[in-house]
C-alpha cells in the first residue's frame, strides 16, 4: 500500500520539481496539503476496493488520483461569501436590430474541471443498449468530479454593456439572484439597442448577501441592421457536435476555423450535445445539464462565442433520444422522458419565449427558425394530412411569415432536411407504421410536399433551406418544385457518415465529411447576391454556389 501512495502522490504533484529557491514554508504547506488529500483519497478508494467496487490495483490508482484531484480542487474552492465565477463565459443570442439575449451561468471555479474522471471507453465502441446502460459514473464520484464539469454556485449577477470596447459609460442591469433552481443560469434580455451597432458586454458577480464583486472578461456582438438598411452579412451554420468525436484537446477544428473566419452570427442547428450517445447518459437532469457545461466550456467554443452571437435549435439527441417525439418511451435515458429533458435546452442556451421564430438582418436577409420536436406526431404513424412534424399552429405561422417578408432573401433554418433526399432513413422504413424521422426521408412526405408546393405556388422569391442532422454535406434541388437546400454536415470528420447514397436527380454536391456552412450577403443594395460555401473542418472551401436577386 505504501507503493500505491507513492505513485498516487507522484500523480498529484504532477512529478513537478520544486524550485530550490522556493520558500521552505510554502513547500512544506503544499506537501502537507497534498499528503492529506492523498491519504483521504487513498482511504476512500481502499474502502471501495474492499467492497469490490474497484477490482484492480490499476483502477485503484486511477480512481484515487481522480478523487484526490477533486478533493484538492475542493480544498481550494472559494468560500460562499466570495463572488462566483462563470467558467463558460457568456453567450449572446437571439440578436435583432434592437435586442439581444445574454446567457451566463455562475460557477464555483473560474475554469472547467480538466482533471476530472473520464470514461475509459469510447461510446461508439459499444454496440448494444445494455452495454451502454452499464456505463455509469463510478460509486463515490459525482457529476462535479467528471472531466469538463463546471460546478455551479449560487450568487448574484448583473450585466454591463456599452458601445465602447473599454465599457466607458457602460449601462448595467440590476442585480439578480441565481440559485440551483435554474441550474445557476441567468439570461438577460437587452432591449433598446441601436441597429447595426457593435456592443461590448461584461458580467459582474457577487455573493447573494453582497460584498465584493468579480468582473468577467469582455465579449462583443453587433446588432442586426434595421429592416430598411442594407449591408453585407455573413453567418455560419453547423450541427451534430459529438463530444466523444472531438478532434482537438480544447474543442473542435471547426471552431478553430470559425474563429479565423469572422461572421455576424452562428446558427447551431441541433444535436448540440448527445444525451443518449455521449457518456454519461442523461438519466437525470443534473447529467443533462452537465452535457451542456462540458461542451460550451471548451476553450475553442468560448473563443468563438466571445466574439460572435448565435441562434440555437434543438433536435433529437439534445432534447431526449434518437428519432424522438414527445410521447416516445425512453430507452437509453430512462427514467427521464421527453417532458423532463426537452426544457433543459431553453435553459442552457440564449432563448426567448418561443423556439420557432424569425430574425431580420436588414433589407437583404430574413431567417425563419422552426421547431421540429415539440409538436410532431409520432414517427410510426401512417403518413397523411394529419401526420405533422411542425404542428398546425407553427405551420400557419411559418406560411404567414414567409408571405409577409419583404427581404431580398428568405432562409429557413431547420434541424432536419426538407428536400433531402435522406437515403439512410428511406425504405425499408424503420418503424412498423411506415414512418421515418424527417420531411426528406418519406416519414412526413405529405406535409413536405404541401410546403414545397406552397413555396412554388405563392412564388416566394429567393427562398432557401438550411438543415443539420445529416452527417454529410450537400446541396440539393427538389426535382418537382426546385426548392434548394444546403446541409452543414457534422462538426467533425469522425462523426460523419462515410458512404451516403447519391441521388442524381437532387444532389448538386455531396461530400461525406464534416465542417460547416457559411452564407454571405454580397453585392450591392441594387444587385444583392447570396453565397453559400461548404467548408471542411480546417476552413477550406469545398463547394460554392452564388445566387443573384432572381435566384
Amino acid at each position: 500500500m505504501l507503493t500505491l501512495c507513492q505513485q498516487l502522490r507522484s500523480r498529484i504533484l504532477g512529478r513537478r520539481r520544486v524550485c530550490a529557491g522556493a520558500a521552505a514554508a510554502a513547500r512544506a504547506s503544499r506537501e502537507r496539503r497534498v499528503c492529506m488529500v492523498v491519504l483521504t483519497a487513498q482511504f476512500t478508494c481502499y474502502t471501495m476496493f474492499a467492497m469490490k467496487r474497484i477490482r484492480s490495483r490499476r483502477d485503484f490508482i486511477a480512481a484515487s488520483a481522480c478523487l484526490a484531484a477533486t478533493l484538492d480542487r475542493s480544498a481550494r474552492a472559494a468560500r460562499l461569501e466570495d463572488p462566483p465565477c462563470n467558467a463558460a463565459g457568456e453567450r449572446v443570442g437571439e440578436v435583432q436590430a434592437q435586442s439581444a439575449i445574454v446567457h451566463t451561468r455562475l460557477t464555483l471555479h473560474p475554469e472547467r474541471n480538466n482533471r476530472g474522471w473520464s470514461f475509459p471507453v469510447h461510446p461508439h465502441n459499444l454496440n448494444t443498449v445494455s452495454e451502454l446502460a452499464n456505463i455509469r459514473i463510478p460509486d463515490g464520484l459525482s457529476v462535479d468530479d467528471l472531466e469538463g464539469a463546471c460546478p455551479g454556485q449560487a450568487g448574484a449577477v448583473r450585466l454591463l454593456w456599452a458601445a465602447d470596447p473599454n465599457l466607458s459609460g457602460a449601462r448595467s442591469t440590476e442585480w439578480f439572484d441565481v440559485t440551483s433552481a435554474t441550474g445557476f443560469v441567468h439570461q438577460f434580455a437587452l432591449t433598446g439597442l441601436s441597429p447595426s451597432t457593435r456592443y461590448w458586454i461584461a458580467i459582474e458577480t457577487r455573493a447573494q448577501k453582497g460584498g465584493r464583486t468579480r468582473r468577467g472578461g469582455i465579449s462583443t456582438f453587433r446588432t442586426a441592421p434595421a429592416p430598411d438598411q442594407w449591408r453585407p452579412i455573413k453567418f455560419h451554420a453547423l450541427s451534430c457536435q459529438d463530444y466523444a468525436c472531438r478532434d482537438l484537446l480544447d474543442g473542435f477544428k471547426t471552431y478553430r476555423s470559425l474563429a479565423a473566419d469572422p461572421a455576424d452570427f452562428v446558427c447551431s442547428i441541433g444535436d448540440n450535445v448527445y444525451y443518449d450517445l455521449d457518456l454519461p447518459f442523461a438519466v437525470n437532469k443534473e447529467i443533462a445539464r452537465f452535457h451542456w457545461h462540458r461542451m460550451y466550456s471548451q476553450p475553442r467554443l468560448m473563443q468563438v462565442f466571445r466574439a460572435t452571437p448565435g441562434y440555437w435549435l434543438k433536435d433529437d439527441h439534445d432534447s431526449h433520444e434518437d428519432d424522438n417525439w414527445p410521447d416516445r418511451p425512453s430507452q437509453r435515458v430512462k427514467p427521464m422522458t421527453y417532458t423532463d429533458l426537452a426544457p433543459v435546452f431553453a435553459e442552457q442556451v440564449p432563448m426567448g419565449p418561443s423556439t420557432y421564430r424569425r430574425a431580420r438582418w436588414g433589407k437583404a436577409l430574413e431567417l425563419f427558425f422552426v421547431e421540429n420536436r415539440d409538436f410532431r406526431s409520432p414517427n410510426p404513424e401512417r403518413d397523411g394530412p394529419n401526420h405533422t412534424l411542425w404542428g398546425q399552429r407553427q405551420k400557419e405561422w411559418l406560411k404567414k411569415a414567409l408571405l409577409d417578408s419583404d427581404a431580398d432573401f428568405r432562409v429557413l433554418i431547420s434541424p432536419n432536411c426538407i428536400v433531402g433526399p435522406d437515403p439512410t432513413h428511406g425504405p425499408p422504413f424503420r418503424y412498423p407504421g411506415g414512418g421515418a424521422d424527417s420531411h426528406g426521408d418519406g416519414g412526413y412526405a405529405f406535409e413536405a410536399r404541401e410546403f414545397k408546393q406552397f413555396i412554388r405556388d405563392n412564388r416566394i422569391p429567393n427562398f432557401f433551406t438550411i438543415n443539420g442532422d445529416r452527417h454529410w454535406q450537400y446541396h440539393s434541388v427538389d426535382p418537382e418544385t426546385g426548392m434548394r437546400e444546403f446541409c452543414t454536415g457534422a462538426v467533425t470528420d469522425a462523426h460523419s457518415v462515410p458512404d451516403p447514397v447519391r441521388d442524381e436527380r437532387a444532389h448538386r454536391f455531396l461530400r461525406p465529411l464534416g465542417g460547416y456552412l457559411s452564407v454571405a450577403v454580397e453585392g450591392t443594395r441594387q444587385a444583392p447576391k447570396l453565397a453559400f460555401r461548404l467548408h471542411s473542418v480546417t476552413g477550406e472551401v469545398k463547394y460554392e454556389k452564388i445566387f443573384g436577386p432572381a435566384g
